[in-house]
Parts: structure tokens; C-alpha cells; sequence
């Protein structure tokens, strides 16, 4: 009871309160070491982050000096500074290579555009102070109204395009050209581009400009020009070379073709005397001339014959030039052409005291003989005839052999060998050009060197080849033709007829109709045909010819082409159109021409063929024999 007595609520109350304190107290130390984690652990992220912000600010400050290197080198590499004008402060900022460019080494900052003035040339200092018060007017308002009408754009743009391009965009690309001579020195050519732009997060005004060395570029757009312009002139002297050249040839065509007329014309008026001529040599008998009387007649036969032949060359050498020398191949018999071809120069030579043989034979061991060929007899003879005149000219005593045979399948080879004078080697390709002609030791009778020039065309339009050599058993050349060769069968009929006389299918005397106003050569047709066994009938003109042909009883026409009252052309055509078996009377074309543009016309109105003058009567002989004998020619 004294215990309880004495106890004091008051130390009851005091411990509660101890011990409410006491848990308050521990509540709040755990709170304070919370805080100090959580104040440690805020720094030390803050701590990181600041090293992540240094480590950041290092590496931003290093990929922006990388980026500010590169872009100088890249100004450098492209030729171009860079300067940056502040419009508030007037201060402008040179990249190094714009420094460089102006001739400011150092200069990074400038204070005012007239420093430009002495670098500039006299003649562009005003336009560049236009230039840059316009860029600066322009930037100025901008800044105070962004929105507002800005000056004129230098480069004409129309009023939509200008707010498109240079307000609403708050930019305008410029540029300008100008000449400057930094220290004095070389002068050089800026190419100026500015552009006025207001950074978002600056709120100033700034104009960039780029500098850029176009010197080079100038050079060579000028010399590109100078060369346009070369080449512009070259093209007009060209274009006036062309029209020259163009007057040139249509005025070598006009003397080429008056040229052509004119030899036209020559060969007509030549051959038409030089029938009658070389005809009435064929008239000649020989059993009833003296020796003196028949060496005549053979020498001027040869001398006619040299004529013919230079004719017959100058002919063919203008159509040679103007690519209408032709070949009509025909059936051949080889062994009769080679007798046909040979036989008058036999004579020939043996006046000169020359033999002459002829030989067909194998070139190679084994190889048969080809006699039937398809070939152009005409030219061939030409190849005989000058081939064979140019060896009995030159060749003072000996022999002359021809050989004639196959090299090889479907190829012939024709030689002439001769004991005559020789051919140096150095001299021997001249003899195949035109006007060639060797003349040594006073041998040769001259000539125009023609000959073997007309046989190279020929022979090169064959597909052949044509050379000379020396001769391997003595002294003289030996002359040689190679031509492909084409052969074919036998015709079934005999190559001519077995006698030189002519006879109708019944066996009677041809009459033949001769149209031809030179008397001469009417006297030499009446000569020739007679000796043939031909009764002949003369006119002299084409109208005659036609009446004569209406009444009948006419084998065959032999029918000049040029004549007076009406032409043989014409004539022709108006016997072509008789009624009755008259209008089929065979006509054979009579004339001094032989241009096949010129034969053309009457074998268009209806001849059958065409007989050359001057005439051969062998010649004549297989013309008239193809028609009155079908069968008994070879190309009948």
C-alpha cells in the first residue's frame, strides 16, 4: 500500500513521452540516412552527367573543328571562300582560303566592304558597291519587316517568283562578277554569290557570301568561245570549200560530158572515113597484085589498124574514167577466136621479117584444154591487138610466140613472148599506167601509150591480172594475162559456116537493103556483102530505107544510125510498124558509133544487132550469118 501510495503519474507520463521521442527520434535518423543515400545517389548521377556533358561538349567540339576542316578544304579543293557579314554589327568574317583569294593573309575580320575598293578593277568598283548596298538594303528589310516587299532581285525575277524565292524563303541567290589584282599582281576573276539569311535563334541578320576563283573557268570559257567561234568560221569555209567543190565537179561533169560528146562525136566522125578506108583495103585481091603493090597495102592496113586501135583506146580510156567500160560475154570457141585474132598480125610481122607462132597448151602437166568459153569477144580482141602491136613495135628481129592455156581450173593464161628489146624491171609497172611508153635505143614507132593501159582496165574488170616479165630463153619480155574462165558445152552447131559465102535457108543469094548516106562506105558495103554472095541494095537515107523495106523481098536491113532526112533510129522504128511479114525484116545497126548508150536507142526501136564500123568483113560475115544461119555462130 505504501508503494502504491507513493507512486507519481507524472514519471509515468514523462517515460511515455521518452519513448514517443525516442521512436520520433529513430524515425527521423532513418530519414536523414535516407535523404544522404538519396542526396548521394543525385550526385552521383549528377556527377556522371556532367562528365557525360564534358565528354559530349569535347566530342561536339571536335566533330565541329573536323566539320569546319573539311569544309575549308573543301572550299580550297573547290576554289571558294566564304565570308559571313554581320548587318548589325558590320563586321564580315574571311574564311582562310577567301583570305587568300583577296590577298589578306591573317585577315580573319573586317570592318568595312570599301577595304575592297583597291582590290577591285576601276571599271568594276561602282557595280560591286551597287551590288553589296543592295544585298545589305535587302537584308536590312528583311530584319524589319520579314514579311515585307524586299528591293528589286538583280536577277529580274517577275513579282510572284520574287516573293517565292526571295521573301517568303527570306533568301535571294545573286550573283556577280568581278575583277580584282590582289597586291598588285596577276589579275584574277571573282565570281560573287550572296545570300541574306535571318538564323531563327539569333535574331540577327546575316549575308553570306561566297568567293570564288573563276579565272580558269573565264579562260576557258573564252577560248571555248574562240574556238566556237574557229570552228563557226572553219564550218563556214567549209560549207564555201563545199559549194566550190560542188560548182567543181557539176562544172568537171558538164566538160566531162561535153568531152564525151566530143569524142562521141570524133569517134563518129572519124570511123565513118576510116570504113571506107580499111574497107576498101578488103577489096583488094592479093592474087592480082604485084609484090610492091601487096607490101603497100599491108603496111597501110597496119597503119589503118594502128589508127583503129588508138581510137578504139582513147574511147574506151574516157569510159574507163567515167565507169561505164562494160563486158558482154558470149559463147567463144578459143582455137577460132586466137586463128581470127592472130591472122592479120601474122602479116603483119612477116613484113617486119618477124615470125609469129601460136601455141595452146597446158600450163600445168595433165591439164585439159578448154576450148569453149563464155567471154566477151570484143575485148579480148582488144587484149590480142595491143598486146600483139605492142610486141611486133618493139621487137627488131627474132620471133614473137603466143601461148594459151589453163593454170588451173576455171582460171586461162595468155602469153606473148618476144626477142625484143626488153624492159628494164625498174621500168616495167610504168608501162601499165596510162600514157605509159618505153622508148630505148631509137626502137618503137611512138604511140600514146594507151595500149597496155586499156588492157590493164580491161583485164582488172575481168577479175584477172595483167604483168611482164623477162623472157626466160633469151633476150626480149615476156607479156602475160591470167583471167578466170568460164566453160560451157559445145554448141550444136558448127562455130561458122564451112564456106565465107552466105545463103538464104533455101539456098538462094541473100539480099540485103544497105541504108548509109556516105558514098564511100555504100561502095564498100556493095564490095564486102558481094563477096559474101550477097546481092545489095543501096539507099542514102532512112526514108528510103522504109519504102524500100515496105515493097519486100529484103533478107536483111543494114541500117546507119546518123543520117539525113530521116535517122535510122527512126527509121527502125517505122519498119518495125509495117503491116505484114515486113515489119519482121532482121536489121542489123550500121555505124561509126560504139558508146552502148548510144547504140541503145535504135536496138530499143527494134535492130537486132549492131555492126561497128570500121568494118571487118569477118566481122560482118558472123553478124549476118547469126541471122540468116541460126545456129551456124557461136552466140547466135
Amino acid at each position: 500500500m505504501s508503494v502504491a501510495a507513493g507512486f507519481d503519474p507524472r514519471i509515468a507520463n514523462l517515460e511515455a513521452e521518452i519513448e514517443l521521442l525516442s521512436r520520433r527520434l529513430a524515425r527521423a535518423e532513418r530519414a536523414r540516412s535516407e535523404a544522404e543515400a538519396l542526396l548521394e545517389d543525385k550526385s552521383r548521377v549528377l556527377a556522371n552527367a556532367n562528365r557525360e556533358l564534358r565528354a559530349n561538349r569535347e566530342l561536339l567540339r571536335g566533330q565541329l573543328d573536323q566539320r569546319t576542316r573539311q569544309l575549308l578544304d573543301a572550299q580550297r579543293v573547290a576554289g571558294f571562300g566564304t565570308m559571313v557579314w554581320d548587318v548589325e554589327r558590320k563586321v564580315g568574317e574571311l574564311s582562310p582560303h577567301a583570305q587568300a583569294l583577296l590577298g589578306m593573309p591573317g585577315v580573319d575580320e573586317i570592318d568595312t566592304l570599301s577595304i575592297f575598293d583597291h582590290l577591285t578593277h576601276p571599271d568594276d568598283r561602282q557595280p560591286l558597291r551597287d551590288y553589296a548596298t543592295l544585298m545589305i538594303r535587302r537584308a536590312v528589310a528583311l530584319r524589319a519587316n520579314p514579311l515585307a516587299e524586299a528591293p528589286a532581285c538583280p536577277r529580274g525575277h517577275a513579282a510572284t517568283e520574287h516573293c517565292a524565292t526571295c521573301r517568303d524563303r527570306r533568301q535571294c541567290d545573286d550573283m556577280f562578277e568581278v575583277r580584282i589584282q590582289p597586291g598588285g599582281g596577276v589579275e584574277r576573276n571573282l565570281r560573287l554569290k550572296a545570300q541574306v539569311h535571318i538564323p531563327a535563334n539569333l535574331g540577327k541578320v546575316l549575308v553570306f557570301l561566297t568567293i570564288q576563283d573563276v579565272t580558269a573557268e573565264l579562260a576557258a570559257a573564252r577560248e571555248a568561245e574562240r574556238l566556237r567561234l574557229q570552228d563557226q568560221q572553219r564550218l563556214a569555209d567549209l560549207e564555201a570549200l563545199t559549194r566550190d567543190l560542188e560548182q567543181a565537179r557539176q562544172a568537171a561533169e558538164q566538160a566531162n560530158a561535153a568531152k564525151s560528146r566530143f569524142l562521141a562525136m570524133m569517134s563518129h566522125d572519124i570511123r565513118t572515113p576510116m570504113n571506107g578506108v580499111i574497107g576498101m583495103l578488103q577489096l583488094f585481091d592479093d592474087a592480082g597484085l604485084t609484090e610492091d603493090q601487096r607490101r603497100t597495102i599491108s603496111h597501110v592496113r597496119a597503119s589503118s589498124e594502128q589508127l583503129r586501135m588508138l581510137l578504139d583506146d582513147i574511147i574506151d580510156l574516157e569510159r574507163a574514167e567515167s565507169g561505164k567500160l562494160t563486158l558482154n560475154p558470149q559463147p567463144l570457141g578459143l582455137s577460132e577466136f586466137l586463128h581470127d585474132a592472130i591472122g592479120f598480125w601474122q602479116k603483119v610481122a612477116a613484113e617486119k621479117g618477124l615470125e609469129m607462132t601460136l601455141e595452146r597448151a597446158a600450163f600445168i602437166p595433165g591439164q585439159k584444154l578448154v576450148e569453149w568459153v563464155l567471154a566477151d569477144r570484143y575485148r579480148l580482141r582488144q587484149l590480142v591487138d595491143n598486146m600483139l602491136s605492142n610486141a611486133i613495135k618493139y621487137t627488131r628481129a627474132g620471133s614473137i610466140r603466143i601461148r594459151m592455156g589453163n593454170i588451173a581450173p576455171g582460171r586461162a593464161r595468155y602469153e606473148v613472148i618476144d626477142t625484143g628489146i626488153g624492159i628494164p624491171e625498174a621500168r616495167r609497172r610504168e608501162l601499165f599506167e596510162d600514157f605509159g611508153q618505153l622508148r630505148m635505143d631509137g626502137v618503137g614507132e611512138g604511140g600514146a601509150g594507151l595500149g597496155l593501159a586499156i588492157c590493164r582496165r580491161i583485164v582488172e574488170l575481168m577479175g584477172g591480172t595483167i604483168g611482164v616479165d623477162g623472157n626466160e630463153d633469151g633476150p626480149g619480155s615476156r607479156f602475160w594475162i591470167e583471167l578466170p574462165i568460164t566453160h560451157i558445152p559445145p554448141p550444136q552447131q558448127p562455130s561458122r559456116p564451112a564456106s565465107l559465102l552466105l545463103t538464104r535457108p533455101d539456098g538462094g543469094r541473100p539480099r540485103i537493103l544497105v541504108a548509109e548516106d556516105f558514098e564511100t562506105n555504100r561502095i564498100v558495103a556493095r564490095g564486102l556483102l558481094g563477096r559474101l554472095g550477097c546481092d545489095v541494095e543501096l539507099v542514102n537515107d532512112g526514108e528510103a530505107a522504109v519504102d524500100r523495106a515496105a515493097i519486100g523481098g529484103i533478107d536483111l536491113v543494114l541500117m546507119d544510125i546518123s543520117m539525113p532526112v530521116m535517122s535510122g533510129i527512126e527509121a527502125t522504128r517505122q519498119i518495125r510498124a509495117l503491116p505484114g511479114p515486113e515489119a519482121t525484116v532482121p536489121i542489123l545497126a550500121l555505124s561509126a558509133y560504139s558508146r552502148p548508150e548510144e547504140l541503145e536507142p535504135i536496138l530499143t526501136a527494134g535492130a537486132c544487132g549492131h555492126v561497128g564500123k570500121p568494118i571487118r568483113i569477118e566481122e560482118q560475115h558472123m553478124a549476118i550469118a547469126r541471122i540468116l544461119l541460126p545456129g551456124a555462130c557461136p552466140d547466135a
